[in-house]
């Protein structure tokens, strides 16, 4: 048996090239990934389960919005959801399998974020070989800021993870577009391009470097012998259907309730653009301090060094990064959490300058020493970078634990006490504070697991709809807490609230109240 197998490591002009490496060097960078993957996983798991709202508002949402459809509600019908289908969908398993505790929720998160690392691994592999894909994986495991999104009960995480799984294995499929390899990888990439998109609709930019590998496939096709061209583009045709029945299976069972999906997860989103339209002037400002951060730096050189190279698989990459930027200055309004898109283009940019070190040692040729070179100080960077954000990694989880022995931690822990005392199982809580509902293990109305200052600017939540699930018999509580129920629009609920059978059994403090019926 042979001790070597042949593998795609891809040249400078891009075109897949066979060369035959040692077996036991291949098995070993997978070993090797794997290991990183499982540490990523429990970095993901450390003080997973911390009780306060990370984001200070949507994990509660969310976590309400699974309360709801564990007791057989569902979304855009009863419950309000502004997301595509797929994101509450793919953690709804690890929610419900683990104890439906918001621990089990954020694991659905973790694990689906985990696609970020193995997408990275991927694409590095394609490009770089066997340092490539170390260096991708490492990049994405100790990057703070997609950490910290990977342990928030938000959509964010999961889309950026499937965005970068996607463009990962379109580039493997690249080097690799026949046979049953290529067929294979066109459809897990056209599986987890349509999954990103239907979690985040941010994930929309993937289709832009995807796009151009298909079309440089197709070009790579038409310019081939007529009697091969079928036979090359199956992989092509494979990745195309994958895609469209992935979003066909998400989207048939709400076909019954389109009106509200679309409502949700359209028009909402453009009416709160047109809102919220002056904030955009801002939006650039917010992305600086990644766009110049050292991954950011890092991206820059390694792409200097790609093009340096005539190493056109990097134009894909910088359109990625490209029409992210793009769609984040229009986003409105434009939230932190949103910014984690920029992640995955960063760190494929920055591994882009990592080419294969092929018997480095006995080159003689002075552009290929040159080439080695560049790739061992965009290693070097690597390392230097890996060593910070760890250090970025540690600060987040210092300031976690600090944040969970905080007075304002202790004293919503103390709200959601009363509220449980207050309240019976099964009997319904109104809030502008569903995390506090959910830690007194109680459900808000499904249609009021989102009270955002978004939905009640955009008259998506009214003071008729409040009044109207406040008249429900099964809700029991009232409790304004964040100040969002006392916006203008709806202000006058806690006076219907006053006067229609609520008392007022807690006072906190600056509007704080728990009113019980």
């Amino acid at each position: 048996m042979s001790s070597t197998t042949l593998t795609d490591e891809g040249i400078g002009n891009g075109t897949p090239q066979k060369r035959a490496i040692p077996h036991w060097q291949d098995v070993l960078t997978y070993a090797v990934g794997v290991v990183f993957l499982l540490l990523g996983l429990w970095l993901r798991l450390y003080h997973l389960g911390v009780p306060f709202d990370r984001d200070g508002y949507d994990e509660g949402v969310y976590w309400q919005s699974l309360r709801a459809m564990a007791a057989g509600h569902t979304l855009y019908k009863q419950i309000f959801y502004s997301q595509p289908p797929a994101f509450l969908l793919s953690v709804y398993p690890f929610y419900m399998l683990f104890g439906q505790t918001l621990w089990s929720a954020r694991l659905g998160i973790a694990v689906v974020s985990l696609a970020g690392l193995i997408g990275a691994f991927f694409l590095g592999k394609a490009i770089g070989g066997r340092w490539g894909a170390i260096a991708g994986i490492l990049l994405m495991v100790v990057d703070p800021f997609y950490l910290s999104q990977s342990q928030r009960l938000q959509a964010e995480a999961p889309s950026a993870g499937l965005s970068f799984l996607a463009v990962g294995l379109a580039y493997m499929w690249w080097t690799i577009p026949e046979g049953t390899a290529g067929i294979w990888l066109a459809a897990f990439c056209g599986i987890t391009a349509s999954l990103s998109i239907l979690s985040k609709l941010l994930g929309v930019t993937i289709l832009v470097p995807i796009g151009l590998l298909m079309l440089a496939q197709g070009w790579r096709i038409a310019h081939m012998p007529p009697a091969t061209r079928m036979r090359s583009a199956r992989s092509l045709i494979v990745g195309i259907g994958a895609f469209l029945l992935t979003t066909l299976v998400f989207m048939v069972p709400f076909a019954g309730s389109f009106h509200q999906f679309w409502a949700g997860v359209v028009t909402f989103h453009t009416a709160a653009a047109t809102q919220f339209a002056s904030t955009k002037a801002g939006n650039f400002g917010s992305m600086q301090h990644l766009l110049t951060s050292l991954t950011a730096i890092l991206a820059l050189y390694s792409t200097i060094v790609a093009l340096l190279r005539r190493d056109w698989r990097v134009l894909p990459l910088l359109a990625w990064l490209a029409a992210t930027v793009i769609v984040l200055v229009d986003q409105a309004p434009l939230f932190h959490h949103h910014l984690i898109a920029l992640i995955p283009p960063l760190v494929a940019l920055a591994i882009v300058g990592i080419a294969p070190l092929t018997d480095f040692l006995r080159e003689k040729q002075t552009a290929k020493i040159v080439s080695h070179g560049a790739t061992i100080l965009a290693l070097v960077f690597t390392a230097v970078l890996l060593i910070i954000n760890l250090q970025g990694e540690q600060q987040y989880f210092r300031a976690d634990s600090v944040q969970a022995a905080s007075s304002a931690t202790q004293t919503d822990l103390r709200v959601a006490h009363d509220v449980q005392n207050a309240t019976k199982p099964g009997q319904q809580v109104i809030s502008d504070a569903q995390f506090i509902v959910g830690l007194a293990n109680r459900d808000t109305p499904p249609s009021l697991v989102d009270t955002s200052i978004v939905r009640i600017t955009t008259n998506y939540l009214t003071l008729q709809q409040l009044i109207a699930a406040a008249s429900q018999p099964q809700v029991h509580a009232i409790l304004f807490y964040t100040g969002r129920l006392h916006i203008a629009s709806v202000a006058s609920f806690r006076v219907w609230v006053a006067t229609h059978g609520f008392h007022l059994v807690h006072h906190y403090k600056n509007g704080q109240e728990l009113w019980v019926r």
